[in-house]
């Protein structure tokens, strides 16, 4: 719980009181763990959407990006990346995500930022695995854009469940960096791809014209200090004058199913 929330392994804690006065009024197993589960459930969701918010704005200056309230940006899987407080970025991050679906929106009327991680509430220096490095509330990854194969038309999401892993690999006259860095041992950067999948790659297409946009709009903003891309993506998007846009390396996860911004 503590892993995957943060906060979760403490709201276990507070709720054992409870649990102890729950196993000595329900001797059966079943009703037993069914009242634990609806009542940790109840702590749970009620700290995660009133008290955690304003704690967390107050204790470490980070605001829960939006979940409903914003048409045009959106988590890629609401459980996910809300329901277990993946969802927290500094202010002045969150503007800057506003600000870029608004643009978008005003391009294309049906247009959605999807977002994916972010940071945890609380605790500058504690890291959301896999991701170490967002763990300061400045760091945000986002989907890139696609198509229907069938009709062509936007799709919101991507073909992967969490988003990551549905890469949109270098063409055969591309480089391949994902070729050299597995040469070097670094075979971790495919862990994403092969184990999140594409699970409905064939029904989707890659966005490039949505996808450049939305890149650039992210490169205007002076609160943006870099963002993350495969290079072969900067270079057929048509990217390499943007010094902002720079290879994250071979150590680290692969930057063509998403980008990474950070202030």
């Amino acid at each position: 719980l503590t892993l995957f929330t943060q906060v979760g392994g403490i709201l276990w804690l507070i709720c054992l009181p409870f649990f102890r006065k729950i196993r000595k009024k329900l001797p059966n197993p079943l009703q037993r763990w069914a009242a634990y589960a609806l009542l940790y459930s109840f702590v749970y969701l009620l700290a995660s959407f009133l008290i955690i918010p304003p704690l967390a704005k107050w204790q470490c200056g980070r605001v829960p990006l939006p979940i409903y309230k914003h048409p045009h940006l959106k988590p890629h899987n609401v459980f996910y990346y809300c329901i277990l407080n993946h969802h927290y970025v500094r202010p002045e991050l969150k503007a800057v995500a506003v600000n870029v679906a608004k643009k978008m929106a005003e391009r294309h009327p049906d247009a959605v930022v999807c977002y994916l991680y972010a940071n945890f509430p609380f605790i500058d220096g504690y890291p959301l695995e896999p991701h170490f490095s967002h763990k300061d509330g400045k760091k945000l990854d986002v989907a890139l854009h696609w198509k229907g194969a069938k009709n062509n038309q936007p799709i919101f999401g991507t073909p992967s469940l969490l988003g990551y892993g549905a890469c949109e690999g270098p063409l055969p006259n591309e480089v391949s960096f994902d070729e050299k860095c597995r040469n070097e041992g670094n075979w971790y950067r495919n862990l994403e791809r092969d184990y999140l999948g594409q699970l409905d790659k064939e029904n989707f297409v890659f966005d490039e014209k949505r996808t450049k946009e939305m890149i650039q709009l992210f490169a205007a903003e002076k609160a943006i200090g870099k963002i993350l891309l495969e290079p072969h993506l900067k270079t057929r998007l048509g990217l390499a004058a943007y010094n902002k846009i720079r290879f994250q390396g071979c150590k680290a996860a692969r930057h063509d199913d998403h980008i990474h911004i950070q202030l």
